[in-house]
């Protein structure tokens, strides 16, 4: 019997980050969603560092076991992964690496309990990744993640006010800074600095990816606050990482005007609200050698890159840079109580060698062409959910340029801020690639669930 050919019909418009089957499938609430949300609360609010009784308990070992938990019974998602696999296999690669140096390391004890944060970020990534995997859920995972930010972020700044009632010298609030806190790392001004270097991109960007009025104004007092914190905190790594990221938001398009507007805009407000005192320490960095500050973090560098000529492939062992130091590379009459690489890059390559920094460096490039072939799937002009999706994209390349650039003066590479980038990057493509398979004009589903393809 011949069968004639049927013309293509207009069928109705559906999600284009969800199909039809999928959403019955997988319902927004879960119990991974819901442990990978807390896990969230109780890293960025520091509760173990704050309640005793949540260091006896572990409890983020606790959540980041019910997150396994809640992936493990969950139902798998479908999306496409040829482009994320190679962060997963690098990401296998570094920690390889990372393994061998310890085995061969002088101090184990440091060595050891290195590999054990580097193994917790690798799991953090993993859970991330592999259940925010809709658009539902990146988005309500990103304004948690933005709102626990903007609450370390007004602790800063009360902590700086609280200074200088205190009675506290211009100069002292330079150049000892102001964290989030007494708890933590986020404690330590320079690590709290490169903590909103990572969410000033996004909060800025994000005004221009949202078209809701709450959400946007929202964004705007997150970007308000985070950008008066990265002001106070006294970091000048932070502050040129934001720069740095407003630069190269302006640069991607120069012809938007709110990208200017929201970008550009921080650096003359930078100028005119930075303390004279601060002013000062940015001039006096000119001239390096005359810095002690300066010239102290140049010898450290110094002597990671002497450390990574002496050990080229694993590096004298994770956790092990201020032992080693002290053992063989100090100068004489040293200050102990600064020991450490002060940057991502130094450490790295002094800790782990070239095996260790090769695979972090490729990190970098894969999670900014992952971005890419996102928004290749996006249209920023569409519907207001591929118009959220593809600015977050952006603002996560901004986000990580950030890292880049402030983590090259400070010790952070065992820190949540580069394993929640490449994790939200992930799901974010996962969500996008969850395309719905072609349908007849009753709308029923033609064949399997398909996976978009990249255009790029």
């Amino acid at each position: 019997m011949r069968v004639d050919a049927v013309e293509p019909q207009t069928v109705p418009q559906h999600d284009p980050s969800v199909s039809p089957l999928e959403a019955r499938r997988e319902p927004k609430w879960s119990l991974g969603f819901v442990a990978v949300l807390m896990y969230l609360f109780v890293e960025y609010m520091r509760l173990s560092a704050q309640y005793p009784v949540f260091r006896a308990v572990q409890i983020g070992k606790v959540v980041v076991a019910f997150c396994l938990l809640g992936w493990a019974i969950a139902p798998r998602s479908r999306g496409d992964f040829r482009f994320s696999r190679p962060i997963d296999l690098t990401l296998g690669a570094l920690f390889f690496a990372a393994f061998l140096s310890a085995c061969f390391a002088r101090y184990q004890a440091a060595a050891w309990t290195t590999i054990l944060d580097l193994f917790r970020w690798v799991l953090i990534y993993f859970v991330i990744s592999r259940i925010v995997v809709s658009s539902w859920r990146q988005r309500i995972f990103f304004f948690l993640f933005l709102l626990l930010n903007d609450k370390l972020a007004q602790a800063a700044i009360r902590g700086f006010y609280a200074g200088k009632e205190f009675g506290r010298s211009d100069d002292f609030m330079a150049r000892i800074g102001v964290g989030a806190g007494s708890v933590g790392f986020f404690s330590n001004a320079g690590d709290f600095g490169v903590a909103m270097c990572v969410v000033f991109p996004l909060a800025g960007i994000m005004l221009l990816g949202e078209s809701k009025k709450l959400p946007r104004l929202f964004f705007l007092a997150s970007f308000l606050v985070i950008s008066g914190a990265i002001i106070a905190c006294g970091s000048r790594g932070a502050v040129l990482g934001a720069l740095v990221a407003a630069a190269a938001a302006w640069a991607r398009n120069p012809r938007r005007l709110g990208t200017v507007a929201v970008f550009l805009l921080f650096i003359p407000a930078f100028i005119y609200v930075l303390p004279q005192a601060s002013k000062e320490r940015w001039q006096s960095a000119a001239n390096w050698r005359e810095d002690k500050t300066a010239s102290h973090r140049v010898e450290l560098w110094k002597a990671g890159l002497r450390m990574f000529h002496d050990y080229p492939v694993l590096g004298v062992g994770p956790g092990n840079y201020a032992q080693r130091y002290s053992e063989s590379y100090a100068a004489p009459g040293d200050d102990p109580a600064g020991w450490a690489p002060h940057s991502i890059y130094i450490q790295s390559l002094s800790e782990l060698g070239g095996a260790g920094t090769l695979p972090v460096l490729l990190l970098f490039f894969f999670c900014f062409r992952l971005n890419f072939r996102t928004r290749k799937l996006l249209d920023p002009s569409g519907s207001p959910r591929e118009k959220f999706n593809y600015f977050l994209a952006y603002g996560l390349d901004l986000a990580l340029v950030g890292y880049m650039v402030s983590g090259a003066f400070l010790t952070v590479l065992y820190y949540p801020h580069l394993w929640v980038i490449l994790g939200i990057s992930v799901g974010l493509h996962t969500a996008v690639t969850r395309r719905p398979a072609p349908q007849t004009a009753e709308g029923t589903q033609v064949g399997a669930i398909v996976p978009a393809t990249s255009h790029g």
